[in-house]
């Protein structure tokens, strides 16, 4: 609903409860929900600090699949940022992880954070590269959202590129 100062505020009464409670692995969630409530409101540094928190949780507990998103979670946060480098370099480590535990979806979603941190640093045939990737992706497990997501990216790459027929062909697809 956009309401992110609500959502923290259940967020950080599950993050209480989890750590009353002694459960690891919710507590590791309600950091990483917290991160993702942060980096909606803008506060890239806050969600950082909280998807750090999720990720050292998601190691010690050993859950490989937490682990992966909240690097992707972390590559997003960096990319808010302006640091590309960082988001790439965390977005490189969930595309592995997604790939390892067999999660076709986070694959996808990996790669189109990486189309979009390419794009950032202005190299335009890689993030096309990326984007062409998690469009297929997307499109093998039904995504309809990310598929949507996909065709815009390219849009926006071929854009800059220059290629403006191309751009919106994937925009009228998007």
């Amino acid at each position: 609903l956009g309401d992110f100062k609500t959502a923290i505020d259940y967020h950080e009464r599950h993050l209480e409860i989890a750590k009353e409670v002694g459960d690891k692995a919710g507590e590791g969630r309600a950091y990483g929900n917290l991160g993702n409530s942060s980096q909606s409101m803008g506060d890239f540094k806050t969600a950082i600090d909280y998807h750090e928190r999720h990720l050292k949780i998601a190691k010690e507990v050993g859950d490989k699949a937490a682990e992966g998103s909240t690097y992707g979670n972390l590559g997003n946060a960096y990319q808010g940022l302006g640091d590309f480098k960082a988001a790439i370099d965390y977005n490189e480590r969930h595309l592995k992880i997604a790939r390892e535990v067999e999660d076709k979806a986070g694959e996808g979603r990996a790669y189109g954070s990486l189309g979009k941190a390419y794009h950032g640093l202005g190299d335009f045939k890689a993030a096309i590269y990326y984007n062409e990737r998690h469009l297929k992706i997307a499109r093998e497990v039904g995504d309809k959202a990310q598929e949507g997501i996909a065709y815009g990216h390219l849009g926006i790459a071929y854009r800059s590129l220059g290629y403006f027929k191309t751009a919106i062909d994937y925009h009228e697809r998007q």
